[in-house]
């Protein structure tokens, strides 16, 4: 029993842990069942009614099918809001919940001399409609099982044990493929993740790779997405002596330290920063004006400046190009600007931070 407690409790904490890192992809995936399921649960709650007229036993529950269509639709629209989808989740356990409080009506108060139908098919299609908790997922199933059988035994006895031991079957199948199913998809998502991260990062810095950069500037020639205020090209001074020294090792030692001090900077700032080249990094920055790109410059410079590296000492040569309000049309045009800037520090002295401007300025001339 202990054994069986420990084994769903870590596959409740190995769905935690996929879902955290997954969460977006998750909630498209949910907001798109939703928007389906509430829109073909409203048709298809129609075509009843249309057969009102041909049927004696449709015209006896036209309310309720017209209740249903009408509860499906008003999800549909509200879930249509931007500020509900974050809801998704909730809205697919109502939904699902509309769709039991009918098929047990139909069931247990409309045709109690009949057996249960409706109900069988949403206890498969609802463990496999969308993505949540499997353990959630089981419990809401068996809610519903469970305030079907009171009612079944209590409102239609005589087919009560009968709607049971179907429901039951039909309940386990579908939690049993639905839980496969969740995990199925997150396995796929986690696998698609990681091949991206792949993809798009540098393996000794785990920064993002060159491909990244160029996939990033392609996207901001589109309309409707943000544009950087400024981009840093950081050089990292004598690089190569640094490898001939110190050996190759050392080198990507050095380099994994340099990708950890960009990462706490981008964690503070909104810098994002590639890989360009061998020594050469990209940083683009959001919503920062001309000066606060040059303190932020300097900061990172003096961090960089205070690796501890050993016996080792590294210090990097940053230019920086601000675009503020241009109407940029080619962003490699504002990186090759940052480039000529970082040059210029380079031969200023190196470890220095150089803004492009009408004459290239040191940030140490500045403060």
């Amino acid at each position: 029993m202990r054994k069986r407690l420990n084994l769903l409790w870590n596959q409740e904490k190995d769905y935690m842990q996929l879902a955290s890192v997954n969460c977006k992809v998750i909630s498209e995936y949910n907001e798109k069942i939703l928007s389906a399921l509430t829109l073909i649960g409203g048709l298809l709650m129609l075509l009843p009614l249309l057969a009102a007229p041909f049927s004696h036993t449709k015209t006896s529950a036209v309310s309720a099918y017209f209740l249903t269509a009408t509860l499906f639709f008003t999800l549909f629209f509200i879930f249509k809001l931007s500020f509900m989808k974050k809801y998704a989740l909730i809205g697919l356990y109502v939904s699902f919940s509309v769709l039991f409080l009918f098929a047990i009506y139909l069931s247990v108060i409309h045709s109690p001399n009949m057996r249960a139908t409706i109900l069988l098919g949403a206890f498969c299609i609802m463990p496999l409609g969308f993505i949540d908790r499997p353990a959630r997922i089981n419990l809401f199933v068996a809610f519903w099982f469970t305030v079907h059988t009171i009612l079944a035994f209590y409102l239609k006895p005589q087919y009560a044990l009968d709607d049971t031991i179907n429901s039951l079957c039909f309940a386990i199948l579908g939690c049993f493929i639905g839980n496969i199913m969740v995990w199925v998809r997150l396995e796929s998502y986690e696998a698609h993740r990681l091949l991206t991260i792949e993809k798009e990062t540098d393996v000794l810095t785990g920064l993002f790779n060159r491909r990244k950069l160029f996939e990033t500037l392609a996207a901001l020639e589109t309309t409707g997405v943000e544009k950087p205020s400024g981009i840093l090209m950081i050089d990292i001074d004598h690089f190569k002596d640094f490898n001939d020294n110190y050996g190759h090792a050392a080198g990507d030692k050095c380099l994994g330290r340099l990708g950890e001090v960009f990462t706490k900077f981008t964690q503070d700032f909104r810098l994002y920063f590639y890989r360009y080249g061998g020594e050469e990094f990209v940083a683009m920055a959001y919503g920062y004006d001309a000066k606060e790109l040059l303190s932020i410059a300097e900061s990172l410079r003096i961090a960089v400046q205070s690796i501890d590296m050993d016996e080792y000492r590294i210090t990097v040569s940053i230019g920086v190009a601000y675009c503020g309000e241009e109407q940029v049309r080619n962003y490699e045009n504002i990186i090759d600007r940052a480039d000529k800037a970082a040059y210029a520090a380079k031969r200023a002295g190196r470890n220095k931070v150089c803004m492009e401007q009408n004459e290239i300025t040191s940030m140490r001339g500045l403060i």
